[in-house]
Order: structure tokens, then sequence, then C-alpha cells
């Protein structure tokens, strides 16, 4: 949008209004609900009627091409953008946009009932951006945040981005890596964890010490002898009790004094749909998981809904003597790059596998006809916990960037020679999650690879857990 945009502000003489139409899903989750722009609509000649330093009109082939557009790709409407190349800092909608955009809107609606529209001003240095509603009342948006090589969040309500405050005296040491903009953003993120075991329990505790707002736990299992060692805060009370993991971690969370939320999802699985929705409703998602389907849906919601997700993954390399290696991943899933499916990660195979009972799925390796998948993941401390460190840094770097960017795909490192070494791969034409163009930014068109059984309502879905009140 920026270099279509860009025009208006050439300096040194004046230049007339420009814009484009941008084509949005919309992602109706209660916690987070956005509009998410999954393609622009570039003018053509001739799709402007009137075009100079104080107006732009759109003609109706242009909104028509846009409207179409929308129905042929199942979305939800779409957003009129034009600059304003004389706003330097502030900018705001005009006079003319006043008296031209409520009819406009009018017309639409007329059109499309249930469609979503609005319309953006573009300044040198701010946005203002504002919703419409069928009965002619419009509201501004809150903020635009731009997910890619890194997470950038921008105030609408036409104002240059404000100095963020300065970071209370808790999080003061961190301010070299996160300073006061990146953790005034890491405060308002409703972050979602899948898994809450040797390696989610210590991602968890470092996003309670960056400053996060709220985290979102999906983890179902309850705490038993094997967990122990490897799971952060358990205790021998908690597995002789049979507690869920999540809530022994919500309630490290409250004891804290951090200012942290914690909601836990219930629901038993997150390969169920009602469970999978919630994923949603975060802003940023990590997955501290062992199988390839629960990977698969993640992937799917980080390109559906626009929300970036990084992956987290260890391996012991044995041979019949000895330890080879000890190897850790972090991959970080965004639009634009490539997902777990290119990048190997994730195996059709294995998610085929994962969906059998575990007689099932004894018997078809018996046969012979696959490996076993049921072999555990490691369950070492100090192997979890280096691929934690580094997914939580990837975090800081992705608010405030220290890394060379572009990011590599994944980022793996081996403790058996100190060594660390960087996976780069490319979208696979016809993947079905990255490689499909349509899917980006989409929302709700595509089903996520859920299952669909007998599922919990979302009245009885998700508990939330506060300090002070667990």
């Amino acid at each position: 949008m920026q270099r279509t945009l860009a025009s208006s502000f050439w300096p040194g003489r004046s230049q007339p209004e420009t814009g484009c139409i941008l084509l949005v899903a919309h992602n109706d989750h209660q916690k987070n609900p956005s509009l998410l722009v999954c393609d622009l609509l570039e003018p053509e000649a001739g799709d402007f009627t009137r075009q100079d330093p104080g107006a732009l009109s759109f003609s109706s082939r242009y909104l028509r091409r846009a409207l179409l557009a929308v129905r042929d790709r199942k979305l939800a409407g779409f957003l009129t953008v034009h600059t304003h190349p004389f706003a330097k800092k502030s900018v705001s909608f005009s006079m003319y946009d006043d008296a031209n955009d409520p009819e406009l809107m009018a017309n639409l609606y007329e059109l499309q009932p249930d469609g979503v529209f609005g319309s953006v001003v573009v300044g040198a240095s701010s946005v203002a951006a504002r919703q419409w509603k069928s009965d002619g009342t419009s509201k501004f948006l809150g903020e635009m945040v731009i997910v890619g090589e890194q997470i950038t969040l921008h105030p609408l309500n036409g104002l240059a981005d404000l100095k963020p405050p300065d970071p209370s005296e808790i999080f003061d040491r961190a301010s070299p890596l996160t300073g006061s903009g990146a953790l005034s953003v890491l405060s308002k993120m409703r972050v979602g964890v899948v898994g809450d075991s040797g390696t989610g329990s210590l991602l968890i505790e470092l996003l309670l010490r960056a400053g996060v707002g709220e985290i979102v736990i999906f983890e179902f299992d309850r705490a038993d002898m094997s967990n122990l060692n490897r799971v952060l805060h358990l205790r021998l009370s908690d597995v002789e009790l049979r507690r869920l993991k999540s809530e022994r971690t919500a309630e490290v969370i409250a004891e804290s004094g951090l200012p942290t939320r914690v909601t836990l999802v219930d629901g038993g699985d997150i390969r169920n749909a009602v469970v999978a929705d919630e994923l949603r409703g975060c802003d940023m998602l990590f997955g501290c998981v062992d199988r390839d389907w629960p990977r698969l849906i993640l992937c799917e919601v980080a390109y559906q809904y626009l929300i970036p997700f990084i992956d987290l993954g260890t391996e012991i390399g044995l041979s019949e003597t000895e330890v080879q290696s000890l190897d850790t991943r972090v991959s970080y899933i965004a639009p634009g790059r490539a997902c777990l499916l290119c990048a190997g990660t994730v195996k059709q195979e294995r998610i085929t596998l994962e969906g059998h009972s575990e007689e099932e799925l004894g018997r078809i390796v018996d046969m012979g006809y696959n490996d076993d998948i049921r072999l555990r993941s490691p369950a070492v401390m100090e192997l979890n916990m280096n691929a934690a460190s580094w997914a939580g840094l990837l975090l800081r770097h992705l608010l405030q960037p220290f890394l060379l960017t572009p990011l590599p795909h994944s980022v793996r490192g081996s403790l058996t020679n100190f060594s660390t070494r960087t996976l780069n791969c490319t979208s696979t034409p016809n993947c079905l999650v990255c490689g499909l163009t349509d899917r980006q930014g989409t929302g709700k068109k595509y089903r996520l690879t859920t299952r669909t059984p007998e599922v919990p309502t979302l009245e009885t879905l998700a508990a939330h857990i506060t300090p002070g009140n667990r």
C-alpha cells in the first residue's frame, strides 16, 4: 500500500490525491474483533473520476470491481483509501469526505446488506479510518497492526504515534532489548500458548517476565509423575490430586504480583473445532506441542487470520551407543512466509496417522506400513529451556528488531558442537496452507482442519482467571 500511495507525498511539489481499495475479511471473535486486509485492489486507468490535490472520487466501475471481488472471493467487504498530501503530522477526513462518504456507503449497503464497508485517509505520518454501518453512522477504528518481518502498531485516529510511557521499575532491566514502545505493545498483547508441559511451561514463565498483557493457555492434560521433572512449578501434591497442569500455571501467575492476566481454554483437544476457534482470539501464537496435526491447525490460523505463530521443537539424535546431537528449533510462521508443511516440519503422513486411535495405530505399525509416531519428544529441561528462550527473544525482536532481517524460516541449534544454523525455505506452489493465495487473510472462508465430534459450547469453554481472583 505504501508504494501505491507514495506519489502523493513526493517532496518539492504539490501532488494530487491518490487511493486504492482494500479487500477485507472479518474476524468476529469477541476477544479480538478485527478487519483482515487480505488484498489490495490497485487502481487502473479511469478508476478515478476526479483527482486533484484537494479531492478524489472513485469511479462506479472501480467500486463495482471491488464489490464483485468481495462476492467472488466470499469476503466481508472493502475499505476505500485515499491520501491527503498536505497532512504532514495529523490527518482527518475533510468536509468533502464527510459530504460524500454517507451516500457512497449507503449505496454499498443497499447492494450488499451484510457487507462491511469503511473509508481510510492517509497523511504523511498518520492514518485515520472509520467503519460505516448500514444505518448511516460510523465509528473510528482503533489501530492498524502490520504483521511480517516485524509487528508494528499504528493508531487510526489521525494522530502521529505518541511517545509510549516509560517502563515501570519491574521491567526496566530489559529495556536494551525491549524498550518502552515494545513493552507497551507487549502489555496489550493477548498471546496464546498451545501446550503447557516441558517447553510450554518455561515459555509461559518467560512471557510473564516479559510483561505480556494476557496469556491464553491451551492445555488439557492432568499432572502425572512423569511431569514432575520437567513442568515448571508442578508439585507432588498436584500430581496426587490429578490437577490440570494449566490450573497450577494460572495459580503461579496470579501469585506473582505481575500484571499479566491468564485465561484457560478447556475442551479437551486443539483439534476440536470450537477449541481451535479460540486461537483467532489471540494476537500471537506459540506452539509447544509434539504432534503434526495441531501444528497444521496453528499454521492455518496464522494465514487465515493474519496472526503470527512461533513453533518450538526439540530433538535428541541417538545412535546405538551415544548421543549424537541435542537440537532445538524455533520457526516463525507469518503471512508471506513459508508454512511448516513447506519446511518439512509437518508431514501429511503423520497428520493422517494421528487421526487413528491408539489401537488402530498399533495395528498399522505392527503390519509394517508406517513407523511408530508415538515416540515422545525429549523431556529434558535444559533442552526445552533453550527452545523457550529463543522463542521469547524472537518475540522481543519482532517488536524491537535486533536480529538480521529478513528472518530465516527456522533457527536451529545443536548443543553438541555449540553451533547454530539457519534454514530458509520458500512456499511450495499449491501448498494447501501458504501456497494457496486465496487463503491469506480470508478469515472463515476456509474451514480449519479440525475434527467435528461433540464439542463443548462456547459458554463453558473458557475460565478466566486474573490476579486476586482464582
